[in-house]
């Protein structure tokens, strides 16, 4: 897929200018319109005012202070996202007004913020999202970008700002639908790529598509440097193997289907998803 719209729901935070900046980035090297997602939550669904046995005059109060609040922080932020568009020469235009060349729109809404962002997410080619801290469950806001969008998520590292494109790309291969759509959702950034390794467990290799299958595959859509390299689990689990055979062959990009089990198989047994969320120290594009 040519990724032609881009997707960064944002919120204040000590990283938020770097997500601005690697966005930015990304928008210029693919001509791509980039949103900004900005969500003001409501406020009576964010305070439990029923277990604080408020006044309504107080409950009021309480309200007007946070939707203000909210407001002036997205102001705030959207004056910091205009600077970095002047800074990168980026145009500032609604989606669809300018065709080509790279442009961005800082949207502002009203409501639940999970929610919108799946929503926005269902029509953008790429999600980028930061790295959530070590917390389980990962944060619904992850969830909802990664679960209700159908689109390839990318997961930048905390505070990293990626200003090149990824030249040594691997993918994680388990034969799943989720691991197929990563691969088609990137073809175009595969065929850019200087080199392509597909991942796999040794023991997948028995199965009756593996990543020898794989790299014809690629080579059909005109990757010719992709190769199958193999990782043993005997002594690591499959998300540490896997990361660590991508720090070994220097990658800097991982691809992979998101959540290819049960979720509730996943919340009780863990998986490789939950691994890379807490462990992955380079930028992972996953699909679901």
């Amino acid at each position: 897929m040519t990724i032609k719209t881009i997707l960064l729901p944002i919120r204040e935070s000590k990283i938020a200018d770097s997500l601005m900046e690697t966005s930015i980035s990304m928008a210029i090297r693919n001509d791509s319109h980039l949103d900004l997602l900005y969500v003001r939550n409501h406020p009576e669904r964010m305070i439990p005012f029923a277990t604080l046995g408020l006044s309504a005059s107080m409950r009021r109060t309480i309200t007007e202070a946070a939707t203000e609040s909210a407001a002036q922080q997205g102001e705030e932020l959207k004056q910091r996202f205009l600077a970095l568009c002047e800074k990168h020469s980026m145009s500032v235009s609604p989606r669809g007004t300018e065709l080509e060349k790279p442009s961005a729109d800082f949207l502002i809404r009203d409501g639940l913020r999970d929610e919108l962002i799946g929503k926005h997410g269902r029509i953008a080619d790429l999600i980028i999202v930061p790295q959530p801290f070590r917390i389980s469950p990962p944060p619904s806001s992850f969830e909802a970008a990664l679960r209700e969008t159908g689109r390839p998520v990318l997961m930048v590292p905390r505070g990293k700002i990626l200003v090149e494109k990824g030249k040594r790309l691997a993918i994680g291969w388990n034969c799943s639908k989720e691991a197929a759509q990563a691969i088609s959702a990137v073809m175009n950034n595969l065929q850019k790529a200087e080199k392509v390794y597909v991942i796999c467990s040794e023991k997948r290799m028995k199965q009756p598509i593996n990543s020898d299958d794989v790299c014809v595959y690629l080579r059909c859509h005109g990757v010719t440097t992709a190769e199958t390299v193999l990782f043993d689990t005997k002594r690591q689990s499959p998300g540490e193997a896997l990361l660590a055979k991508t720090r070994e062959l220097n990658c800097d990009r991982l691809i992979v289907g998101g959540y290819s089990r049960a979720k509730i198989r996943t919340v009780i047994m863990g998986g490789v998803t939950g691994h890379l969320l807490e462990h992955a120290d380079i930028p992972v594009i996953m699909v679901h």
